[in-house]
């Protein structure tokens, strides 16, 4: 006895994906350079105002305009893209 072929199933049409775009949106920018130098900067000026304190044992201002710096320096990294 011949067997039935069954249902056929109904053909899926693939739709084609968009290309993916290669320009940047707003929120993947790149951080200015002159940001990057005020940033880098702040970081290497506490540096130095922390190791000239210690050096020359000079007014303890010094430390706290040092690790002024270097904190305002390393809150700019929280924007760094």
């Amino acid at each position: 006895m011949p067997q039935s072929k069954g249902r056929r199933k109904a053909k899926t049409v693939r739709r084609p994906t968009p290309p993916k775009s290669t320009s940047r949106r707003k929120s993947d920018k790149e951080s200015s350079t002159l940001y990057k130098a005020v940033m880098f900067g702040l970081m290497a000026a506490g540096v130095l105002l922390v190791v000239t304190r210690y050096m020359f044992d000079l007014n303890p201002w010094l430390l706290m305009g040092g690790l002024g710096a270097m904190a305002v320096g390393f809150l700019m990294t929280t924007n760094y893209h």
